[in-house]
């Protein structure tokens, strides 16, 4: 009978480069290769996909790579195992729900600090960012357009943006709480989900002046899920609050917007 395969320490340095190689990757697609491609006429979209979306499966695939490498079974058993990917008690599931509370609640209210932050630091916004990302422009109405493209009546954005959330959650969730979690827990013990929480948000260094409304959200989902030693929490989290923005591309696409 074979034993499951335990994860190995993740020292600090390691960590950083975990955290700090996707980080990097981010500003120089973002501040770097988004301006150079709008300047070689790239079209918006296709310019955002290879840019700001592309990072999301490579994250996915850098997690699966790390499973295969540590030789695990090669089984959706073994993934989630080493992932710890579960279903939820009914105490996680009162977890979650405060998860939720925290997250998506923690990040409403603090959402306009994003505006605040771009207009007192003296810090550069990347040239041609899209309004859905410009903390300088107000998102209170329904969206008529998505990166350039129109919204009312295509459906064809409506999977593109599901499979961008899809890419999105599975990607940093499978990457971050997943494979790089336990491995830190071995090092930092029960103030795992503070260092963990704290290099997360700067992972989100690329879109700097939403780090402040970003910290209830990456220090919680760290919290419960070095808590619960469960990554399920965060995955159902995160897709609730990124699938707010989905919600709303479907109310442009349904001709609601102005």
């Amino acid at each position: 009978m074979s034993h499951p395969i335990k994860p190995k320490p993740l020292p600090l340095w390691m960590a950083l480069l975990c955290f700090g190689a996707p980080a990097v990757m981010g500003v120089l697609g973002l501040y770097v290769a988004m301006p150079a491609l709008s300047r070689a006429g790239i079209p918006l979209f296709w310019n955002y996909m290879l840019t700001v979306v592309a990072m999301f499966p490579l994250l996915l695939a850098a997690a699966l790579v790390a499973y295969w490498l540590e030789r695990h079974t090669l089984s959706w058993s073994g993934l989630k195992r080493r992932f710890r990917i579960r279903g939820l008690s009914r105490e996680e599931w009162l977890w979650t729900a405060g998860l939720l509370i925290v997250y998506v609640g923690g990040q409403l209210l603090l959402m306009p600090t994003a505006g605040r932050l771009a207009s007192v630091l003296p810090l550069p916004l990347p040239d041609g960012l899209p309004h859905a990302l410009d903390p300088r422009v107000a998102k209170t109405s329904v969206p008529t357009e998505f990166l350039g493209v129109g919204l009312r009546g295509n459906w064809v954005i409506a999977l593109v943006y599901l499979a961008m959330l899809m890419l999105n959650i599975v990607g940093e969730e499978f990457w971050w709480r997943g494979y790089v979690l336990p491995r830190q827990e071995l090092v930092h013990g029960r103030w795992t989900w503070l260092v963990h929480g704290i290099l997360w948000t700067l992972f989100h260094a690329p879109f700097w002046w939403n780090l402040v409304a970003l910290l209830p959200s990456t220090l919680s989902v760290s919290f419960v899920a070095s808590r619960l030693k469960n990554t399920t929490p965060g995955i159902i989290v995160h897709f609730v609050m990124n699938g707010l923005g989905y919600v709303m591309i479907l109310l442009g696409i349904v001709g609601l917007g102005r």
